[in-house]
């Protein structure tokens, strides 16, 4: 056994059965050629009498069947004389899959094939058990109708099928995994193994058929599966959440830039990385919103003097991560009426979490304009948005405009504009500004100044303006449809050589003194005429907006103006 195939035994046999082993063994039986009939997943909450898996397929004899596949992991993986005769044990479920019928006549020949049933665990046998095993089976079945794959047989077929025929076909592939599952845990990882590994896997495919976007899809699933198992084994779920983020923007650019996005079959296979990304995230927050949720739960007491900086990059952080969260959960609803009620209840949530940590508040780098964006942008959906809503989004913008300001006046110091984290933590460490350190110019302020016109508030307008001096850079990131492929774009890299600015200059017309009656009013008109035609993504029209959002996250591009300007009342 080479060390590859060790280490998809090792990984098989640590599989649990509820949703590793039930969602694993799936994609195997359509990689061998098996029609699915019924997952584990579909019958969850109802008898399921040994049969977990249903499907159709043909034996090594090319001979069709009904295959029921019963599947045991966990403390069940190894057949034991414990397991066995318990209730609900091994030969408790063998009988009900004999014994209770599944028809489904819509399938046509389906309730005149064969059965065959299958139990698969991702264990072995003891011996002191087999002879009692054996005698059963010959007892209660005839040739060719009982089969038990155990973890040595299910390793042969992940080999086969899937991971020697696809993605450990070559070297690289092969030591890109192995690096990716080594260095999974380990501190400021960047996941650049991991990244690499999934453009390898796209630069294979030579072509865009059935079989081979199948299996490339296959691959991408249990590749996010496996950092997903190790990530829980190492109780430590970060690597998960971030692998997750770059596969999914990588797997969406593929579909954009190969314009597959309206082909059913290749949606309906990314919609399963998705969902496997939802699990990701879910376990992710139903380990850490507990916490975060109570007061200045993201804080940490024993970060010393680096909480400072700590405490609100952590913040805003955490804030990108559940805005795409709740928007992906968002994704998957099934009703409209159920879709207004998670909206609510999600934003009840954040405003909770958002209100409990004053990290949330205190921008300390001029990018996490994009948080901020995200969650006005969240709050602003018209579809769902209630006073309280409105309410809240403003007073945690004019909150942030206050430290801003109470930064300023006590220590002369913006938000750096280049996002260079080590200069801000010098700064905030000595107390003295490093000579590359730079707040001439904002990206974070102009934002600010331009939703005050959207707000339509004076008041935050000129909050705004009380503390900035005159001379201070104020700009809104910007980019040229038609000089760039700009959907394209935004799922592949950092857009700073290809965004433009638009500056805004607060003293034009010579409007002494700044503050005149009618200067907001203006300022207003000249954000609003500002806006330009909506562009069309092709993301958007088919659903997944959400990709977009989290795109402009990842690769740290601005949010373009359109989406907020269009806000703005006339």
């Amino acid at each position: 056994m080479n060390s590859s195939t060790l280490i998809i035994s090792e990984y098989l046999s640590s599989l649990k059965e509820d949703k590793e082993l039930d969602y694993l063994f799936p994609i195997l039986l359509n990689l061998m050629g098996f029609r699915i009939i019924q997952t584990a997943k579909e019958a969850k909450g109802q008898s399921q009498y040994g049969k977990d898996i249903i499907a159709i397929g043909k034996d090594k004899h090319e001979k069709t069947y009904r295959w029921y596949f019963e599947l045991k992991g966990n403390k069940d993986k190894d057949i034991s004389d414990k397991n066995f005769s318990a209730q609900d044990g091994i030969r408790e479920s063998i009988i009900e899959a004999k014994d209770t019928a599944f028809n489904d006549s819509s399938i046509p020949e389906f309730n005149h094939l064969p059965i065959k049933i299958v139990l698969v665990h991702n264990g072995v046998i003891k011996a002191n058990i087999r002879p009692t095993f054996e005698g059963f089976i010959s007892r209660e079945f005839k040739e060719n109708e009982f089969e038990r794959w155990d973890i040595y047989y299910l390793t042969d077929l992940f080999s086969k099928y899937l991971f020697n025929e696809y993605l450990l076909i070559d070297g690289e592939s092969s030591r890109l995994f192995k690096r990716t599952l080594a260095f999974l845990d380990a501190p400021d990882n960047d996941f650049d193994d991991f990244k690499k590994l999934v453009q390898l896997q796209f630069d294979k495919l030579k072509n865009i058929k059935r079989k081979t976007f199948t299996k490339l899809f296959s691959t991408l699933s249990l590749l996010l599966l496996m950092i997903f198992h190790y990530s829980k084994e190492n109780n430590y779920l970060v690597p998960a959440k971030e692998t997750s983020k770059f596969l999914i923007i990588y797997t969406w650019k593929w579909i954009l830039n190969n314009k597959l996005e309206n082909r059913k079959v290749i949606i309906k296979e990314f919609n399963k990385l998705l969902k496997i990304q939802l699990d990701i995230f879910n376990a992710y927050f139903k380990k850490t919103f507990h916490v975060a949720r109570i007061e200045n739960g993201l804080f940490d007491e024993n970060g010393s003097l680096y909480e400072k900086v700590g405490y609100p990059l952590r913040s805003f952080q955490y804030l990108d991560d559940i805005i795409y969260y709740s928007r992906l959960r968002q994704h998957f609803s099934t009703t409209k009426k159920a879709l207004l009620k998670l909206k609510n209840k999600q934003k009840d949530l954040i405003i909770e979490l958002v209100n409990n940590n004053s990290g949330f508040k205190r921008p300390i780098l001029d990018f996490h304009s994009i948080p901020i964006i995200q969650l006005f942008l969240f709050f602003a959906d018209f579809s769902s948005r209630r006073q309280k809503d409105v309410d809240f989004i403003y007073s945690y913008i004019f909150d942030i405009v206050q430290n801003l300001k109470i930064e300023k006046i006590k220590n002369n110091r913006l938000p750096e504009l280049y996002n260079n984290i080590e200069l801000v933590i010098e700064y905030f460490a000595t107390g003295k500004r490093p000579e590359e350190y730079t707040d001439s110019s904002s990206i974070l302020i102009a934002t600010l100044l331009e939703l005050s016109a959207v707000f339509n508030s004076k008041i935050l307008f000129e909050e705004i303006l009380s503390f900035i001096e005159p001379n201070l850079g104020l700009q809104i990131a910007n980019i040229d449809f038609n000089s760039y492929n700009v959907e394209e774009l935004l799922f592949e890299k950092n857009l700073h050589n290809e965004y433009f600015v638009e500056d805004i200059d607060l003293l034009k017309d010579d409007m002494e003194p700044i503050l005149k009656k009618q200067y907001f009013e203006k300022f207003k008109q000249s954000v609003k005429e500002k806006l330009t035609k909506p562009y069309e993504f092709r993301t958007d029209k088919n659903g997944y907006k959400f990709l977009r959002y989290l795109a402009h996250s990842y690769y740290k591009n601005e949010i373009l103006p359109n989406e907020w300007r269009i806000l703005i009342s006339t």
